[in-house]
């Protein structure tokens, strides 16, 4: 069913401008629905089914409305209460927006313009590369804001307003202590406290403006360690987060957050389960878009931490860490052109042996990060795993 089936079936027995009005409310309703549920990942089509199913039956609805448009003007004013309220409640997801940005540290760290000497001292192919880059973006100043702007979307580097965290939490009854001082948490240090520079923090804040803003791994190892409620995500872009009966929208259009990063630093950070403890991690929306992929079982949307070893063949230390969801039937994985292609293994024994062969080796495993209390994996065999040739999606 189309949301104009949805309307039309919804108002059927109105008639003139009550019937015009009542489906240009219920559209609107529809649609901000169909938003939201695009922000938590959703494509355009499910986001309309899931719109039209949060609304529940138009017959209903067409029953409801009937009746106030029937009824004596005595009670019509209270049957109009009772079917704003139900489409309000239906249209407005009960979901707290938490603000976000991009540290200008971040930014700064990120988009760095070379020098004239350093354009100079690379190769001459790299020299036209980066003159027509800088070109292209209209000279310095314009190729240094199409990068940060690059990096805010990139969905790898939101950082969350900590004031419309702990608000949120507050107004649905989630105890996480005391947070007014450091003196008087409960549980652990406060997540208002400034500690980006004490030794060891189990997490820490940013000032941006004069707020404080927080990671989204440091939050989620915030609530793991404040609160014994589970930790339920659902979307891949702009997730929600639902702690008890709070839901908290992580990420906007504006800064998006993803969550195969969330994830990814969550793993990072280290827990509660068998997997092997990885060097470093990758972000994953910044992959090159001819990057290699591994057919994998499962369904679309289903998360992956992929292993792989390319760094420990530099002589760093630890394995790389990459978290992707599942698309077409596949996943992407980085590559380094330390032996021809990757090879699939199953176990860290045969990722150790890949290693002291000198080859480029690859270890996948499906997550379960419905509840980030308990993240769980299951090891995907190498047999089950299939690399596709280079350049088919």
């Amino acid at each position: 069913m189309t949301r104009d089936q949805f309307i039309r079936r919804a108002t059927r027995g109105l008639w003139g401008q009550k019937k015009r009005a009542t489906a240009l409310e219920l559209r609107g309703a529809i649609e901000d629905k169909i938003y939201r549920h695009q922000l938590c990942g959703m494509n355009a089509a499910d986001a309309e089914r899931a719109a039209l199913r949060d609304l529940g039956s138009p017959h209903a609805i067409a029953r409801d409305l009937n009746r106030v448009h029937t009824a004596p003007a005595a009670i019509r004013a209270t049957l109009l209460l009772g079917v704003a309220g139900l489409l309000g409640m239906q249209a407005v997801a009960q979901v707290a927006s938490i603000r976000t940005a991009v540290s200008p540290e971040s930014l700064q760290t990120s988009c760095i313009l070379p020098s004239e000497t350093e354009i100079r001292a690379m190769s001459t192919t790299d020299q036209a590369r980066m003159r027509q880059a800088i070109a292209e973006q209209g000279g310095p100043a314009g190729y240094l804001a199409a990068c940060q702007k690059d990096i805010t979307q990139s969905g790898g580097f939101a950082l969350l307003r900590v004031k419309d965290v702990l608000d949120a939490l507050k107004a649905g009854g989630v105890d996480i202590g005391d947070q007014t001082d450091t003196s008087t948490a409960s549980f652990t240090a406060p997540l208002i406290a400034y500690i980006d520079h004490t030794p060891g923090p189990l997490y820490s804040t940013t000032d941006i403006g004069g707020e404080r803003y927080i990671g989204g791994s440091d939050l989620i190892a915030f609530l793991r360690l404040s609160t014994d409620l589970p930790l339920r995500l659902t979307g891949l872009r702009n997730p929600v987060l639902q702690i008890g009966t709070v839901k908290l929208q992580l990420g906007t259009p504006a800064v998006p957050l993803l969550t195969t990063n969330l994830v990814a630093g969550v793993i990072m950070r280290g827990g509660p389960f068998d997997l092997p403890r990885p060097g470093d991690m990758l972000d994953s929306d910044r992959l090159p878009p001819d990057a290699p992929r591994l057919a994998v079982p499962g369904q679309d949307g289903d998360l992956y931490a992929v292993i792989q070893n390319f760094e420990r063949l530099k002589g760093h230390a630890g394995e790389m860490l990459l978290v992707r969801a599942r698309k077409a039937g596949a996943i992407s994985i980085a590559f380094e052109s330390v032996s021809p292609a990757p090879r699939t293994v199953t176990s860290l024994a045969e990722l150790n042996a890949a290693t002291a062969k000198r080859e480029n080796a690859v270890m996948v495993y499906r997550v379960n990060a419905t509840d980030l209390q308990r993240l769980s994996f299951a090891q995907v065999p190498a047999g089950q795993l299939r690399l596709l040739p280079r350049g088919k999606r």
